[in-house]
């Protein structure tokens, strides 16, 4: 495949991740807004706090699969270190065993990086 093969395919793969985080991100607000509504303060903010660091890690993946996109190998390699290195982070540091989408996501960053990293080559 040629570098700009390798590059579109990253950058969907990075797209969905972060679009798939966004939507975990939504989903754990959501939690949140039922567990204060049924008096459960501290799981309401145990969710909020985990939907705000899932939205912002989508959008660091989506702004990282953007500009992996851009041409010059450099640009594509940097973006696929940090893409790499964003989802092992979040998959071990993390802990996105708890979140189906999460896993998801962290697996699609890690293949956007891949396909950067190669396409930087």
């Amino acid at each position: 495949m040629t570098a700009d093969g390798d590059r579109r395919l990253g950058l969907i793969f990075g797209v969905v991740s972060a679009v798939l985080l966004v939507v975990d991100a939504v989903l754990r607000f959501l939690v949140g807004i039922i567990f204060f509504a049924t008096g459960r303060e501290i799981a309401a903010l145990g969710s909020a706090n985990s939907a705000v660091i899932f939205l912002v890690l989508g959008l660091v993946i989506g702004f990282f699969a953007f500009l992996g996109r851009s041409r010059g190998p450099d640009r594509s390699l940097a973006a696929g270190v940090i893409l790499i290195v964003l989802a092992l982070v979040g998959w071990l540091a993390l802990g996105f065993g708890g979140s189906l989408l999460a896993i998801l996501a962290a697996v699609f960053a890690l293949v956007a990086g891949i396909l950067f990293l190669v396409a930087g080559r």
